[in-house]
């Protein structure tokens, strides 16, 4: 996620989600709200260790994205799965639903940077990646 411009109501953020054969790149309006909303849903989910999937979902006018994520293993291993759909009507219309796997660690990695980022103390979150 890259900040690219915010005034006091929202900021306009590039949401890139990437799997292994798929990258996906959502440029839109968000709030702070939106973002903490996907800190609590992280914080629940390793607050939990995983045991209970966890969903964040972005519903703005012109964009859907949605981020469940659970335990592929016993060993810390995270599926997140993607739902994108954004139809701006230019036609270049996205509708992509995959999933990729990370760790735990990226997970409390990932909470961490969001929490920075809202914090305007950097503009960039590279946390979230497949390992």
């Amino acid at each position: 996620m890259r900040r690219v411009w915010e005034d006091a109501l929202e900021m306009n953020v590039a949401l890139t989600l990437k799997a292994k054969w798929c990258k996906v790149t959502v440029d839109e309006y968000v709030t702070a709200s939106d973002i903490e909303a996907l800190v609590s849903t992280l914080s629940a989910f390793n607050a939990r260790n995983g045991k209970s999937p966890q969903t964040w979902t972005l519903d703005v006018p012109q964009v859907h994205v949605s981020l469940t994520f659970e335990l592929a293993n016993g060993r810390g291993t995270v599926q997140v799965n993607a739902v994108v759909e954004q139809m701006k009507g230019d036609g270049g219309d996205v509708k992509a639903t995959f999933s990729f796997e990370t760790t735990m660690g990226q997970m409390d990695d990932l909470q961490r940077q969001l929490s920075v980022f809202l914090a305007r103390e950097t503009d960039l979150v590279e946390s979230l990646r497949p390992e």
